[in-house]
This record gives structure tokens, sequence and C-alpha cells, in this order.
């Protein structure tokens, strides 16, 4: 699940976490940097994500209701 970012970044990252505060703070976090930035509340909204874009690095959350970050992992 790889290809080129949709914008005018060098790269994109996928951040994925169930709590969105996270999601904010690693977001305010990485905008100064050349990555296209996207987040994902779940890991099955993480599938559908990458099902319509690619990215090149995903972080996730380990501990996150539903699918777990291991299980989404392993599914990416």
């Amino acid at each position: 699940m790889t290809g080129k970012p949709t914008g005018d970044k060098d790269a994109a990252i996928l951040l994925v976490d169930d709590e969105p505060y996270i999601l904010a703070a690693l977001k305010r976090t990485l905008r100064s940097t050349h990555w296209e930035i996207h987040t994902a509340q779940s890991g099955e909204k993480g599938i559908e994500t990458l099902e319509r874009i690619g990215v090149q690095v995903v972080i996730s959350d380990y501990r996150m209701a539903g699918m777990d970050g291991v299980t989404f992992l392993r599914r990416v």
C-alpha cells in the first residue's frame, strides 16, 4: 500500500489513534515537516484510508477499541 502522496509534499504519513486529542497533538507536532499528514480514528478507518491513498509511513496506537494496533499493522 504505497504510492505517491496526493499533494505537494515529499511523502505521506498515516496516524491512527482512537483518541482525537492524541491525533491532533501528533498532527501539530508534524505539521512543519515535509510530510502529507493523514489521520484515522480506528484501525478500520485506517485500512479504508490506505485503500484510497498511498502512504510511506504508518504510526498506530497499540490499544484501540475494535481492531488493536498489532492487528491493524499486520493487515497493513
